[in-house]
């Protein structure tokens, strides 16, 4: 069997931290981790490269910064992760994604969805595989215990 591909799509280093630690504490701990930082980093991998999973924050900026060129990287989008799904369905990326986000609500078309409601809302407006949504909190039990749950169920 070939190696998983995960790719972390998360712009905060203390997230991508902890998100790695988790992954590399889990049954996918051989997979091979790919982190994009911003939405033109995501979607340049997601059309480069086939992801069996993609953990996506929702609130990305719209380009990485380059601390020598002095690139701001562009305002955070408070929906940018939905850039990244758009494109996806685009070119039918099958990969299962997974939304870790610091927000109780996503704007998606406008609309504030609750996060109960964003796996089902995703699902049908862009027809790609959501396998769930954690509410990302500092040090909390919860959301690493629902991070690992979605991990091992989209293998």
């Amino acid at each position: 069997m070939s190696k998983r591909k995960i790719l972390l799509v998360e712009d905060e280093e203390h997230k991508i931290n902890d998100l790695s630690r988790r992954i590399s504490a889990s049954t996918l701990s051989n997979a091979e981790l790919t982190v994009a930082k911003s939405v033109r980093d995501a979607i340049r991998d997601v059309m480069q490269f086939k992801y069996d999973i993609v953990i996506l924050d929702m609130a990305l900026p719209t380009f990485t910064k380059e601390k020598k060129s002095g690139e701001t990287g562009g305002l955070a989008q408070a929906s940018g992760g939905i850039e990244v799904i758009r494109m996806m369905q685009k070119i039918k990326q099958a990969a299962s994604i997974i939304i870790v986000t610091q927000y109780p609500d996503i704007f998606i078309s406008g609309q504030l969805i609750k996060l109960k409601k964003i796996k089902d809302t995703l699902r049908q407006r862009y027809e790609v595989d959501v396998a769930g949504v954690v509410l990302y909190s500092y040090e909390s039990q919860e959301w690493m215990s629902s991070f690992d749950n979605l991990l091992e169920k989209s293998q």
